[in-house]
């Protein structure tokens, strides 16, 4: 009966902790609805779904502003990023997706982002 028991607080434990990592999240099925040129009012509409933060960084004068959204994979969520320049999507995509692209100042605006993505709690 103990074993029995441990098992189904185990379980339960399990599920919360699931549950707290859920929140909203992006799919993959959402990212075919968005345009390179679109308003962030446009993609926010389109995604059904309003980003966990905004942050805004320039470099070499041009300024960016990102929308930080978690993209759900299947078996977990990975940070997801739109970023918009002159108020239009210009780019979006995993960390690592944005690390390949030939952009450095896209590149230098999201490092400066992220510094701040990272202080807020």
């Amino acid at each position: 009966m103990t074993m029995r028991f441990g098992h189904h607080v185990l379980l339960a434990a399990a599920m919360l902790v699931l549950l707290g990592c859920a929140g909203p999240q992006l799919h993959h099925g959402q990212l075919s609805a968005l345009d390179k040129g679109i308003s962030s009012t446009d993609a926010i509409a389109r995604l059904k779904l309003t980003p966990l933060s905004i942050h805004s960084a320039s470099a070499a004068g041009r300024a960016f502003e990102f929308h930080h959204y978690r993209l759900n994979n299947g078996l977990h969520s990975d940070t997801y990023l739109l970023a918009y320049e002159r108020s239009q999507l210009v780019y979006w995509g995993y960390l690592s997706e944005f690390r390949r692209h030939t952009d450095r100042d896209l590149n230098a605006a999201l490092d400066l982002a992220l510094r701040e993505m990272n202080r807020k709690p």
